[in-house]
């Protein structure tokens, strides 16, 4: 399955499409309201990780699907690891430098 680069809620509803998910039955696996997919689904902000981590697995995906969960896991990757911010981040100017798609 190829990664979403869009923002949290674009990707959740395009997911949600792509499995022919709908909202009661993707609760019933999460246990969040299924209303709460529809307010997710508007909102501008994506929501916590552990949240994005319940919804990927009730869906079936890995949480690296959407964009949001690889930026929190590379930052936290880069606040462990400060040695390699300079390698990561030459690494990625060389990337779009060559028009390499990252994801």
């Amino acid at each position: 399955m190829k990664y979403s680069n869009k923002s949290f809620p674009e990707a959740l509803k395009e997911i949600m499409e792509k499995k022919d998910a709908v909202h009661r039955k993707l609760a019933a696996k999460t246990n969040f309201c299924f209303t709460y997919f529809c307010v997710l689904k508007k909102r501008k902000k994506h929501p916590p990780m552990e949240t994005i981590k319940s919804i990927a697995e009730g869906l079936e995906i890995p949480p690296e699907y959407f964009l949001e969960y690889r930026i929190d896991k590379l930052t936290k990757l880069l606040k462990d690891n400060p040695s390699i911010t300079d390698d990561v981040f030459n690494y990625a100017q060389d990337l779009v430098k060559k028009d390499t798609r990252i994801f």
